[in-house]
């Protein structure tokens, strides 16, 4: 049996010696469905006669046609799906449909020893349709296929289970249906909302997380209607570059809110992750809210703390897609101000076009922020059975 973590790829700034306990750990992971066609079994007669008559009618802003996902995995993926039925639906376009493709292009090239699934960005419309009974459904149904074909053949994969916010009573009833499992670390809720998530219409859900030991994972996208994709303050944009530039005011307004309103202070061992939304944005927040609270306290008495302690215990951010300064040490000093040995988590984005690599993606960093921001900040936040002296599984 392969020993978890003792043979990393050979680069520059990245050993190749053995090394003891969990090195890795991903938070973004996207694997996907050939066609929608393979929920059918998951889901009621009901909503099986809604797909096949209806589809996903999820919405959302079109991607980069071909280009969505790496090029150079396009020849593996057209070879995966040659044997697929012409009429199944398959695309070689949009990957990562399988387990097998996951450990052959990404698990075992790179050495993951954990990888987190976070489901297709695409489906993230689920949290918006006009009927939450149609989102909690395909929630539901995505879960109970995830599991099926993904987490009971590698222990390194591992889910987070997949919830429509605009339904808390439903997101809750299918937390506490799969909590029970030990391959489930945390929950997922696109950021695509109708309120920012520190609204006490979302506690409900936040409790439901906190009495399972599960954080929240929160990735770029969703909505739905007036709420598509990623709104902005000032509207909707025209073309997806552009809501790609807004993906800062959504993960800053949510840190805000859920630190403002309290969330934390209600529930004290409840963390928050938001990803895909690049870094830099946190600083700002914790700089600016430090500011303002000292003058305006008066309107949150809850809050017992300054609001970047709250971020620093509380938050975490996705290092995807990470900045790419024009200086060397404009990183470091960038992750310096962001407290990333406490705040950062890696963050792969595969299969997509602009993913990280875990060799390329930071300059040579020391051993110790190396190991917080590859694998320690993501387990002290994950709900993972680890010995926390030195991050390795327990038999």
């Amino acid at each position: 049996m392969r020993q978890i973590g003792s043979t990393p790829v050979t680069a520059p700034g990245w050993t190749a010696n053995p090394k003891d306990g969990i090195a890795i750990v991903d938070c973004d992971v996207h694997h996907n469905f050939r066609h929608p066609t393979q929920l059918l079994p998951y889901l009621s007669k009901f909503y099986q006669e809604h797909l096949l008559d209806q589809g996903l009618h999820l919405g959302g802003y079109p991607n980069i046609p071909v280009r969505s996902n790496r090029v150079d995995l396009r020849g593996r993926v057209e070879e995966a799906t040659e044997s697929t039925p012409k009429n199944s639906g398959g695309d070689p376009r949009d990957f990562n449909f399988t387990l097998e493709f996951l450990q052959d292009e990404h698990l075992d090239v790179w050495n993951i020893d954990i990888a987190v699934l976070t489901g297709p960005p695409v489906f993230y419309g689920y949290s918006g349709v006009p009927d939450p009974d149609w989102g909690a459904a395909l929630c539901r149904a995505f879960n109970d296929w995830t599991i099926e074909h993904w987490l009971e053949k590698d222990d390194r994969v591992v889910n987070a289970i997949l919830v429509s916010p605009s339904d808390p009573p439903q997101a809750v009833e299918e937390i506490n249906r799969l909590a029970h499992r030990k391959d489930t670390v945390a929950v997922m809720v696109p950021m695509g909302s109708s309120r920012p998530f520190g609204n006490r219409f979302y506690h409900p859900i936040w409790e439901a997380c906190e009495e399972h030991g599960l954080p929240v994972i929160s990735h770029i996208g969703g909505g739905g209607g007036a709420n598509r994709n990623v709104p902005t303050p000032v509207g909707h944009p025209t073309y997806y570059i552009e809501s790609r530039m807004s993906r800062p005011y959504v993960a800053s307004t949510h840190a805000t809110s859920l630190i403002c309103e309290g969330v934390f202070e209600k529930f004290p061992n409840f963390k928050f992750a938001l990803i895909e939304a690049q870094q830099m944005w946190a600083v700002p927040v914790m700089w600016h809210l430090d500011t303002d609270w000292r003058a305006i306290r008066d309107q949150t008495p809850w809050l017992k703390r300054l609001p970047s302690e709250y971020f620093r215990e509380h938050i975490r951010v996705g290092s995807q897609p990470m900045h790419e300064p024009e200086k060397p040490e404009q990183m470091y000093q960038m992750l310096e101000m962001l407290h990333a040995d406490e705040t950062l988590i890696f963050c792969s984005d595969f299969p997509h076009f602009d993913w990280n690599d875990p060799v390329t993606v930071f300059p040579k960093l020391s051993e110790d922020l190396h190991h917080r921001i590859f694998a320690q900040n993501a387990l002290d936040m994950l709900r993972l059975d680890v010995e926390e002296s030195n991050g390795s599984p327990n038999p």
